[in-house]
């Protein structure tokens, strides 16, 4: 025991020390690296602002000590003898004679780059980096971020992380961006027609370049937040980050208790032609959810040019559970008015776990990288609905009651290899890819009491199949000369699929063979003068709920249902840009939305239901004028500007309505301008205040009224700037939410939604070990993940 606890206290020494320069101040951020007596590396770590550092968890030995800083001599210790902990005298770091004769480092102004298929934000070392990754994208040009909705164009986008596509929902997103610091972010890219490396489907692509820190070493946090509106929402995590010469390991946990609140005002006017009849819906949601998220990331160097990466993510919501009440007021032109209230219990659990492993390769003139992953997706729901129909004396007159019982599980298999290398002046990038999805999803109704209510028609058991297989190549090519930026691609995408009702006895059977190009060019004749013109097409694939012919019902008279028919609704996407100074942007866009899907609400009027179902329209286009303008009014100040001038129309099939074609169309404005403000000289506290506001937009045969939206915040920094504390007020006017209307031909119906959108959100960050230290988190590049979304 005595050996033991000598052989203990030997490997816990510790070594600290300051660094400074000969004028006695410290040196921020200087690379310490610990030898032994091989030169072979123990340690290494960077100096903190006041200079400090300490490398723990020694053996006993000989050391050398090497410290080293950009535009200062490299210093050096030999033999260190470590035999307990030890305080080393101040080290001094002598400018570099070759430097310049002056060096005046300050905080830079944000840039913006405007390259052939893309727009770069450059933001490292601005004023921006002082907050969060979230804070950056408020503030990049042609960016929108609307509650928990990251937009460009009026189209919700695709998040990069180093061109690693991040797999998460919305608000998983937004608790992943805001919690990565905005000193490590070096750029955003915003790619609104992306070239052909990337997935064929989806809309505009926002990518985030973090700066790569080379330091040794470990480091830590821990995080807490809530947001406080009608029902407090929490969430607990820690995140843990090791790297030495080989590997890299991270790992982190969350732990989400929720509890929401959703109401809608609802009104349905039916009519036939002997009577009209009004339908007046209270509607209240709340939901109880406990998600447990985990990822692990495993990188390990194999040698100079070669590396293996491993990763793991599961999500794990055992006891998610919805009530929902209703009241509707019914009344009629020629019968008794009459109350249908209504209740609905919703258990349900959910499990998602992915695996991911990637090869890759430095190549003498390019790199070779090889991926495989596996992910299995399953959720269980049961219902319970029941409704009580009370007359005008308040008498129960009828009572409607159904269970039922669902489970879906989804198989995603995909591989992936991609080559990059220059020829001459000529850089080529080449790929291919493979994707095999195996789906099921099954529902039964074992209680069904007075089924002649014309919407429980529809409710009946089914088992649904869907397989598809995917196999996609693509080539893309770019050059530079002079004053001209040219890059062209193609992507080709064999697709195969399958839906089977087996209940329904249906087979919906697709296979094509679709090719996506894409081509940009850019011009800039003089400087502060540049303009650009490019061209994609893409796909938007049904997601795997859609395809469901499953009913969800809100009540046995309104109920969403999947569609088996829907097809692939693919684009073609035109851009012209000017930027002036780098500064302003003006852009003019077009896109012809093909056979779009869209999410349409249908009323037969004689059997008074309400079905909403996915549909794909006849025809849909949109184009606009935006103008960006971001720009750092002082050291203290940065305004960013977004204006749009829109127009979106669509013509969908009046299913209702004697299957005519009909068309919705809105012109609308759209302005944005947020003001982020840093309000001590030491950049410890910063503030934002923002301002959104819509005219009017379109959601399929719906019209959206106008919104305003007025958000402010405050955050502070302080030991060191190891703990960020921010506390937020969101949707300060209570305007954020609009009433949606869909009046056509014999459709009349209407809703106010009204989720959560004014609250007051906290939260703590606080920040161990090396924090400076850039880690591996990434997220997983798997396309077919962004179908599992609901």
């Amino acid at each position: 025991m005595l050996f033991s606890i000598s052989s203990i206290i030997a490997q816990n020494i510790r070594i600290q020390g300051v660094v400074n320069t000969s004028q006695n101040s410290p040196i921020a951020f200087a690379n310490v690296v610990l030898l032994d007596e091989e030169q072979k590396l123990v340690k290494g770590t960077i100096t903190e602002e006041d200079g400090s550092f300490i490398l723990e968890n020694l053996k006993t030995g000989t050391y050398h000590l090497r410290v080293s800083f950009v535009g200062f001599d490299d210093q050096k210790i030999e033999s260190i003898l470590l035999e307990k902990d030890t305080t080393l005298r101040p080290i001094v770091l002598s400018a570099s004679q070759e430097s310049l004769d002056e060096v005046v480092l300050t905080s830079k102004k944000p840039t913006v780059v405007r390259k052939a298929d893309r727009l770069v934000f450059n933001v490292e070392n601005t004023i921006l980096s002082s907050g969060n990754t979230m804070d950056i994208l408020k503030r990049t040009p042609g960016v929108v971020v609307n509650q928990e909705e990251i937009t460009i164009r009026n189209e919700g986008v695709t998040v990069y992380l180093n061109d690693k596509r991040v797999q998460l929902s919305a608000e998983e997103i937004q608790d992943l961006l805001s919690s990565l610091s905005g000193d490590a972010i070096q750029s955003v890219e915003v790619i609104a027609n992306p070239p052909a490396r990337y997935e064929a489907e989806g809309g505009p692509v926002l990518n985030i370049v973090t700066s790569k820190v080379v330091s040794l070493g470990y480091k830590g946090t821990v995080f807490a937040r809530g947001t406080y509106g009608i029902f407090p929402k929490h969430s607990f995590g820690t995140s843990q980050y090791y790297k030495n010469e080989k590997l890299n390991l991270f790992f982190n946990y969350s732990f989400n208790p929720q509890k929401s609140s959703f109401r809608s005002d609802d009104f349905i006017n039916y009519r036939t032609a002997d009577e009209r009849i009004n339908w007046l819906q209270d509607f209240e949601r709340k939901n109880w959810s406990n998600a447990h998220n985990a990822n692990l990331i495993i990188d390990y160097k194999l040698n100079e040019t070669s590396q293996l990466s491993f990763s793991a993510v599961g999500l794990y919501s055992p006891g998610i559970y919805d009530y929902s009440r209703s009241i509707t007021d019914v009344t009629s032109s020629i019968e008794d008015p009459y109350t249908i209230r209504t209740s609905s219990g919703l258990n349900g659990e959910r499990t998602n776990i992915a695996l991911d492993a990637k090869y890759t390769k430095t190549l003498k003139n390019g790199s070779l990288s090889m991926n495989v992953h596996h992910t299995n997706f399953s959720r269980k729901r049961d219902q319970s609905l029941n409704s009580r129909y009370i007359d005008a004396t308040g008498d129960l007159f009828r009572n409607v009651r159904f269970t039922s019982d669902s489970f879906q599980n989804i198989e995603i298999y995909t591989g992936q290899i991609d080559y990059a290398t220059t020829l001459g002046t000529v850089a080529l990038e080449l790929g291919a890819r493979t994707s095999i999805i195996d789906s099921r999803s099954v529902v039964k109704f074992p209680t069904i009491v007075d089924s002649g209510v014309s919407g429980l028609q529809e409710a009946q058991d089914d088992d649904f199949l869907y397989d598809e297989d995917i196999v996609a190549g693509y080539v893309s090519v770019a050059k530079d000369w002079d004053k001209w930026n040219v890059k062209a691609g193609l992507r080709a995408e064999q697709t195969n699929s399958k839906g089977t009702s087996l209940a329904l006895n249906e087979i919906n059977d697709l296979d094509y063979l679709e090719f996506f190009p894409t081509a940009y060019v850019q011009y800039a004749p003089v400087e502060n003068h540049s303009f650009s013109l490019d061209y994609s097409r893409r796909v938007d694939r049904p997601r795997y709920q859609d395809l469901n012919p499953f009913a969800y019902f809100l009540n046995e008279n309104n109920f969403d249902q999947g569609n088996a028919q829907l097809t692939p609704a693919f684009s073609h996407r035109f851009n012209f840009n000017y930027t002036l100074k780098s500064a302003y942007s003006f852009d003019l866009y077009y896109r012809d939305n093909g056979n779009e899907i869209l999410r349409l609400p249908f009323q037969n009027n004689d059997a008074q239901v309400l079905r909403t179902s996915n549909q794909n329209a006849l025809d849909s286009k949109s184009w606009g004028l935006d103008f960006t303008h971001g720009r750092s009014i002082s050291d203290w100040y940065y305004l960013y500007t977004y204006l749009s001038a829109f127009h979106e129309e669509v013509t969908f099939l009046a299913q209702e309505s004697g299957n005519v074609a009909q068309d919705n169309k809105v012109d609308g404005v759209y302005a944005y301008i947020g003001n982020y403000l840093t309000l001590s000289k030491d950049r410890s506290w910063t503030a934002e205040v923002s301002a959104e506001y819509i005219s009017k937009f379109l959601f399929g045969s719906y019209i959206q009224d106008r919104v305003i939206t007025l958000n402010a915040g405050v955050q502070k920094k302080f030991w060191k700037n190891r703990a960020i504390l921010k506390v937020t007020v969101n949707d300060i006017l209570g305007e954020a939410n609009a009433l949606l209307t869909s009046q056509y031909l014999n459709q009349d119906n209407a809703y106010f939604a009204v989720p959560e959108t004014q609250n007051l959100q906290v939260g703590f960050t606080y920040k161990f070990g090396n924090f400076k230290l850039q880690d591996n988190n990434r997220a997983l590049e798997i396309d077919e993940l962004e179908r599992l979304k609901e």
